[in-house]
């Protein structure tokens, strides 16, 4: 808990802010992190209502108890210990993206603390399997079959929380302290109502929606309520954290596994589109730019991944062959990760290329799934062919590039395309860059670019070299590319520089 405290304002900032009478740099910013991390502390003491159902339990209470309370009060501690700069004082951009990256790191650190209290795991396989259910990448160094039930659902309750985002679920609650602009700060842009606190709301009443009715079907369809309800918090979420080892191929179930289809899809899908979906304006989700491309590379992926199934003797026949590979297929673009095959390190290499470039791609924009996602590949794409049709094609006639927004025609912007591709080339590099690190730490080239795709992409399969037997360096280049796919990269890079600044400003104002 000192990691918590070291976040607080000394007594001399508070004290020179009241004397000078305008409020310290560091205000706005510390007061949302204290509010963030009450609701991170109280959050992790959910679990403890499982532990009615399983009794034998109850000594791993404190393990939750003591960092879930401890984290509680020093986020009071800290948001009290500030003056309150005024309704007037918003979070500005930078201050925005800051405290999204405080919020991350410390709910990671807060959520990594019960695994070593437990004893289950090291420090740092703690940190990875915290991060890993954050930012919903659904990678685990839990050995799940012999895994204690509440921290079966702790795993799932994680990937809960991270799916829309701890700042969304935040913006719910207190919406006075910079609205949604730090949810805009991890990468996001949703805006359904006028309201931001409304706009918060609607959107995790959808996201818990489905999973309520996810349990439903998996109870109906033979789960137990346990089983049920973890692996819809798993699957709307793309998240992948299973309560078997085996994964959903646990079950043998076409039933269970279409369900399962179903949730990914849903959780795969931009959040606009399924609140338009709501008010019945299907055609509106039909013409979008991300719909056709959705589902056309589910239709067209879906029959390749099959026969190279039957090739390989992964699959017995041929519905066998397209039951799988749909499941895995629609798994790996919406970066949920769970399976019904046995193993990805045992694919051939032609696979692993088929799947590394669906987990590049992702699903929709303004979802849970990660991913570069098919907007920003759309657009790229679409004014790359614009930009080579200038240099190459007929230059007597200069069109715009237009595309179906949610249902309504519009023209790109060269700024669209110019961040589009910007980000696109960002992302190709932090992949390089990681895949990389890992080859350093012994990985061979497969296995390192898979692996970290999978981590920046939050994805979750791999080819088994991040996992329980890793070192602390492969795992903490795993924390790394998770943590940035799910921030989306810059956000992630403009929070720590904003950081930086603000505190160096705090610290350069005390001193005069």
């Amino acid at each position: 808990m000192a990691k918590l405290r070291s976040s607080a304002i000394s007594p001399s900032v508070v004290v020179g802010a009241v004397n000078e009478g305008r409020p310290h740099p560091l205000a706005p910013l510390a007061r949302y992190v204290g509010v963030a991390v009450m609701f991170v502390g109280l959050a992790g003491l959910v679990p403890l209502a499982v532990l009615p159902a399983h009794p034998a339990e109850v000594p791993l209470a404190p393990c939750f108890i003591f960092p879930g309370l401890g984290a509680a009060v020093a986020g009071y501690l800290v948001y009290f210990a500030v003056p309150d700069p005024g309704p007037s004082v918003r979070l500005t951009r930078g201050q925005a993206a800051a405290c999204t990256v405080l919020v991350w790191v410390l709910a990671i650190i807060v959520y990594a603390v019960p695994y070593v209290a437990a004893g289950l795991l090291t420090p740092m396989q703690a940190v990875f399997e915290s991060t890993s259910g954050l930012t919903t990448t659904g990678l685990s160094v839990v050995d799940v079959d012999t895994c204690p039930a509440i921290f079966l659902f702790y795993r799932s309750l994680t990937c809960y929380l991270g799916g829309v985002g701890l700042v969304l679920i935040l913006t719910c609650v207190v919406s006075q302290t910079g609205g949604l602009g730090v949810y805009n700060a991890e990468g996001h842009t949703d805006h359904l109502l006028p309201s931001a606190a409304k706009t918060a709301r609607l959107i995790l009443l959808i996201y818990t929606g489905l999973i309520l009715g996810g349990a439903l079907a998996y109870g109906l369809a033979g789960m137990t309520p346990f089983d049920a309800l973890n692996i819809s918090m798993c699957a709307v979420p793309t998240g992948g954290f299973a309560t078997h080892s085996e994964s959903i191929a646990y079950w043998h179930s076409p039933l269970i596994d279409g369900i399962t289809i179903v949730l990914m899809i849903a959780g795969g899908t931009n959040f606009l589109l399924l609140f338009l979906l709501l008010r019945g304006k299907l055609k509106a989700l039909l013409t979008h730019i991300e719909t056709p491309l959705y589902f056309g590379t589910v239709a067209i992926a879906t029959p390749v991944v099959a026969g190279f199934f039957l090739a390989q003797g992964t699959a017995a026949d041929v519905p066998d062959a397209l039951r799988h590979s749909l499941f895995q297929v629609v798994s790996v673009l919406t970066s949920t990760g769970f399976q019904t095959i046995p193993s990805f390190g045992d694919l051939s290499p032609a696979l692993l290329f088929l799947f590394g470039l669906l987990m590049l791609a992702g699903a929709e924009a303004r979802s849970t799934s990660g991913g570069i996602k098919l907007y920003r590949v759309a657009v790229a794409v679409r004014g790359l062919a614009h930009d080579l049709h200038g240099r190459y094609g007929n230059k007597r006639h200069v069109t715009s590039i237009k595309i179906n927004r949610f249902g309504k025609r519009s023209v790109l912007t060269d700024e669209d395309v110019s961040e589009a591709q910007t980000f696109v080339a960002l992302y190709l590099l932090v992949a390089a860059v990681g895949t990389f690190l890992l080859i350093l730490c012994g990985a061979t080239l497969q296995e390192a670019l898979f692996d970290f795709v999978s981590c920046l992409g939050s994805t979750g399969v791999g080819t088994g070299f991040l996992g329980a037997e890793s070192g602390p360096v492969p795992l903490f280049i795993g924390c790394a590319g998770m943590l940035l796919g799910r921030l989306e990269i810059i956000p992630l890079f403009l929070g720590v520089r904003a950081l930086a600044s603000t505190a160096w400003k705090g610290v350069r104002r005390d001193r005069t």
